[in-house]
């Protein structure tokens, strides 16, 4: 827990963000057109709809333009959210801040060894 404590401070303390909004910039930037419904996130953030569509209505409200919310063409009561490339440019900075914050908890190969567990683990990887 330690880890995700230093992950929280440093993405607080570099952009403004929670690690759940790191959790779901980085989902969105991994789902094919960077861009999932709010059903698909709730799943891999790992917190209700409710909570979800709360979290992107704080991002939004920042005003970053880092998303975009999208009705469904074929389902009107679906939305999506969907990365945008200023979203995919903070990104990859907060990735440099996750990634020194990982590297100094752990060896390299730790965390090889992590991240691979964690893709195996990936909700969007199970049937």
């Amino acid at each position: 827990m330690k880890v995700a404590v230093e992950l929280e401070a440093k993405l607080q303390e570099n952009f403004g963000w929670s690690l759940n909004e790191f959790y779901l910039m980085y989902f969105l930037s991994e789902a094919p057109e960077k861009k999932l419904r709010l059903q698909q996130l709730e799943s891999m953030v790992g917190l209700s709809q409710s909570a979800v569509s709360r979290l992107v209505s704080r991002f939004e409200a920042k005003g970053c333009g880092a998303l975009q919310r999208t009705t469904c063409d074929d389902d009107r009561r679906s939305i999506y959210t969907s990365l945008t490339p200023i979203g995919q440019e903070k990104l990859d900075r907060a990735q440099v801040t996750v990634n020194e914050v990982l590297f100094e908890a752990f060896p390299r190969t730790e965390v090889k060894e992590l991240l691979e567990d964690m893709l195996r683990l990936s909700p969007q990887q199970q049937p």
